[in-house]
């Protein structure tokens, strides 16, 4: 019995490094992101776009291509608030993983709530 219960809280352990790791391994990604907008913007002397920066995805894809440090700072954000997203996503499975289906329920919905608003903000 103690053996199974050692198990289970190596397992849990496990579970919430790797979804440490993936708020880490985001942020990373979103900083370096942005600081390549920042170098470009001072290599540039500006955003690459007039008054705004635009917020639809393939015109933002379309600048990373051009070097726009416009379109580079805006996907870095967007990386950043992508990854607590991706972390409440990967807490469902590790919350199934170890069979909590209670939080499973709950972190579903906080998962579909946040969907919702994205989805809101998008057509907002």
């Amino acid at each position: 019995m103690k053996n199974e219960n050692r198990q289970e809280i190596k397992n849990e352990s496990n579970i919430e490094e790797s979804i440490g790791w993936i708020l880490r391994i985001g942020v990373a990604i979103a900083v370096i992101i942005m600081f390549v907008g920042v170098l470009l913007f001072f290599i540039n002397q500006n955003t690459g776009y007039g008054e705004t920066i635009p917020v639809n995805l393939t015109l933002l894809i379309k600048g990373l291509e051009e070097l726009k440090a416009g379109a580079w700072i805006m996907i870095g954000i967007f990386i950043l608030i992508l990854t607590p997203t991706i972390r409440v996503f990967a807490s469902i499975f590790a919350f199934l993983i170890v069979k909590d289906y209670l939080y499973t329920a709950i972190t579903g919905l906080v998962f579909c709530i946040l969907l919702f608003a994205a989805f809101i903000g998008l057509k907002g």
